[in-house]
């Protein structure tokens, strides 16, 4: 490390010591302060536009019942008091799941050679702390989409995309509810059920798959929810386009296609691709439906100055849940069941 790296970096440490009310911040662990912890989830959703969108938790327990936030349904009604008394009624989801809060590690090392092309720089520190964010970000898309379970040993070798860190929203509908999602059974294993979406087929257009999806796998109060969001992988979203693009000649396509890339519409809903969404799938819920919990007082973090290897190690972890809200307002296809057309007159 530089002389000049130095001081930038003993700078960045004394303000992490400060700011978490510590005498230092190099070789011993620490858990951040509540202001610190705000001021890091608040750069981590900087990082990623759809973590800012969704819900950040912070809750007491490590194992509990979901919160429920952004939940609701149907509460107007009318009592005749002069034969029984009038009734609350909840507005959450009816249906209790608990959450359970897994230690996720975001442990990396940044190279003595990367920091010093950082020290001429005024912002060294907000460089240094966003090098962090961003895979922290990353990670925990990628963990919200493909997760499957939560190993006690992960091997990123073999689960490249995190599969086995913890839970994600699609794991917790297919396990609890598989109902939610076309192309899995009953107990929650794929089927060999598949949908063709494209001219010809049984969904003409991605818009009759989603209309489909939202009156029958949505509870009735949440089909007209004025929220609700298609979440579409790459492969979808491509060939949606691409089949609106091949029909522009005639004039009710030509809308069609100027609406979609104007406005990104699927059935009168707002469509988005989230990263690291399988590139086959299709969601409809809304951006409050989903939800990680973060439990009070287990962001910890090292920050370890190591010549030896010429690096600064980062040690941090959380104890992470990812929860789906409701799963009366989630309703999806199993990536892989969907067939689109292969350009020889058949599905692939």
């Amino acid at each position: 490390m530089q002389s000049n790296t130095r001081l930038c970096f003993n700078r960045y440490l004394a303000e992490v010591a400060t700011a978490n009310r510590l005498d230092k911040a190099t070789g011993e662990a620490f858990n951040y302060s509540p202001e610190a912890q705000q001021s890091f989830y608040k750069m981590v959703g900087e990082k990623a536009d759809f973590l800012k969108r969704i819900n950040q938790i912070t809750v007491t327990a490590q194992l509990g019942q979901k919160i429920g936030l952004g939940v609701s349904r149907p509460i107007a009604s009318r009592t005749n008091t002069d034969e029984s008394e009038r009734q609350t009624r909840y507005v959450g989801e009816l249906d209790g799941d608990t959450y359970h809060c897994q230690q996720t590690n975001y442990d990396t090392h940044l190279k003595y050679s990367l920091m010093d092309s950082w020290a001429h720089l005024d912002d060294f520190g907000t460089i240094y702390a966003s090098q962090i964010a961003k895979q922290v970000a990353r990670d925990r898309l990628m963990i919200g989409w493909r997760g499957e379970n939560a190993a006690a040993e992960t091997d990123v070798t073999t689960n490249t995309l995190l599969q086995d860190v913890n839970e994600g929203w699609t794991t917790k509908v297919r396990k609890k509810q598989p109902h939610r999602f076309m192309g899995y059974g009953s107990d929650g294993n794929p089927t060999e059920d598949t949908y063709t979406v494209g001219d010809g087929s049984k969904y003409g257009t991605l818009d009759a798959l989603v209309f489909d999806m939202t009156v029958n796998l949505l509870d009735a109060w949440h089909q007209e929810a004025d929220d609700l969001v298609v979440m579409v992988g790459r492969e979808i979203w491509v060939a949606h386009g691409l089949a609106l693009l091949a029909n522009t000649s005639l004039p009710t396509e030509r809308n069609a296609l100027q609406t979609w890339f104007a406005s990104k519409t699927v059935a009168g809903l707002p469509c988005i691709m989230p990263p690291y969404l399988p590139s086959r799938a299709v969601i409809v819920t809304s951006y409050d439906n989903l939800s990680i919990y973060h439990q009070t007082g287990t962001l910890r973090r090292t920050i370890i100055d190591n010549p030896k290897r010429d690096r600064v190690e980062e040690y941090l972890s959380e104890n992470e849940a990812y929860v789906v809200e409701d799963f009366g307002k989630f309703a999806g296809v199993r990536h892989g069941a969907i067939l689109l057309p292969d350009g020889a007159g058949g599905w692939a």
